[in-house]
């Protein structure tokens, strides 16, 4: 048995073209393939050498490259670069070193199970160098196996930052991961950042006790699916920037089967969104409102459509929509329950402008726990601004018809 390290000391004088190993860090099987060509083709040379997935070895004064062969497969093992996972050994350092490696080299990132103590935030940045592959998947083995956990006050504990140039946006998805912080600390930063993407892929994914869970900016065309964020002042946050070059508003957003739990403010705010989707989400809980939602006009006329999502025990209003443009909005088959004594209106359409608002609010349930007492001063919708400038197609199902 021969560990890595020990083959490519100065003491061994083997250089076959496969040689099998143990990984001196995981203590695993590994094999070695001697090469002459990087990953891109180009010749090798020590410049190309990172002493982990390429190594290089001097056998009477000649070089001889070799390349991990489970890497060429195009997946990335973090425990490679020496992180533990065990809660107790700091792996900021080790997985932002896997993150730098996975990025310039287009490499699937394996996360393994157990706890990832980190002190700084991570940054797999596609804005600083070229990747030689234009996919990358950030993969955990599932909420609860693998955790990362922050430690201090850290801005941002996972930060993907796409490409300066939108024109040519790479794949990412990342999922099957909780981020979260120890129990007791200051609800702080943002636990997952996504910036400046054209399509990005968001599955799996659990976040608990930040400022703001889960954010995008300059995010668009995204599918979000079976997200929780949880125990924050904001669930989630999603903008534009005041002057991202070439890239949108939010939308084309599709957020399928995800949670927003508890949180302090709010349970998700969108600012100048358009097209975007909930589809059977559930919004429970969040001590001010479960669903803030913006809209001003920008790339398009259709603002929001909610579809089969569930909404209860949100402090404030379930939905506040506020637009200053001429928009269309529909509701269909959400289910709305009050549970909380003055509880006011379920949601509001806050009409800040002179132009029409196209609604549809089809199929819903406004409902009402036994605790509950329904109120003619609390609307299940409450329409603010002009009358004369809603069109409403509604067909909805209200529990008492004080509230209807």
């Amino acid at each position: 048995m021969i560990f890595t390290d020990v083959f490519f000391s100065a003491s061994n004088s083997n250089t076959d073209n496969l040689v099998q190993l143990v990984d001196s860090q995981t203590n695993e099987d590994v094999n070695f393939k001697r090469i002459t060509s990087w990953i891109d083709g180009t010749a090798m040379d020590d410049t190309k050498v990172d002493h982990i997935i390429y190594r290089k070895k001097m056998v009477g004064g000649n070089p001889f490259y070799y390349v991990r062969t489970d890497v060429t497969a195009g997946d990335l093992d973090v425990r490679i670069f020496g992180v533990k996972a065990d809660d107790i050994n700091d792996d900021t350092s080790a997985l932002q070193a896997a993150f730098n490696a996975a990025c310039k080299l287009g490499l699937n990132i394996l996360l393994p199970a157990g706890i990832m103590k980190t002190t700084q935030g991570l940054l797999l940045d596609f804005s600083w160098q070229g990747t030689v592959k234009n996919r990358i998947r950030i993969i955990g083995k599932g909420l609860g196996n693998s955790v990362i956990k922050n430690y201090g006050p850290t801005s941002v504990p996972l930060f993907i930052k796409g490409p300066s140039d939108p024109s040519r946006p790479p794949y990412f998805s990342v999922s099957d991961l909780t981020i979260t912080k120890p129990e007791g600390e200051t609800r702080y930063g943002v636990g997952l950042l996504i910036q400046n993407f054209i399509g990005a892929e968001v599955n799996n994914i659990e976040i608990s006790n930040y400022d703001i869970g889960f954010q995008l900016v300059n995010v668009c065309n995204a599918q979000i699916s079976f997200l929780i964020s949880k125990y924050c002042n904001y669930g989630m946050y999603n903008e534009r920037t005041k002057n991202p070059e070439g890239f949108t508003y939010p939308n084309l957003l599709n957020f399928q089967n995800c949670t927003f739990l508890g949180n302090v403010k709010f349970g998700a705010v969108i600012i100048s969104g358009h097209a975007v989707k909930f589809d059977s989400c559930g919004f429970e809980g969040n001590v001010g409102v479960g669903l803030q939602f913006t809209f001003a006009g920008y790339n398009g006329r259709e603002a929001l459509s909610l579809i089969n999502n569930y909404f209860e025990g949100n402090t404030n209003h379930d939905i506040y929509f506020e637009t200053s443009s001429m928009t269309a909005l529909s509701l269909i088959s959400n289910t709305f329950n009050k549970s909380i004594i003055g509880r006011v209106s379920d949601v509001v359409v806050n009409n800040l402008s002179n132009d029409q608002v196209h609604m549809s609010s089809l199929s819903n349930s406004f409902g009402h726990s036994a605790t509950y007492i329904p109120s003619a001063s609390s609307k299940n919708i409450l329409y603010m601004g002009d009358p004369s400038k809603f069109y409403l197609l509604n067909n909805d199902m209200h529990q008492s018809s004080l509230e209807s």
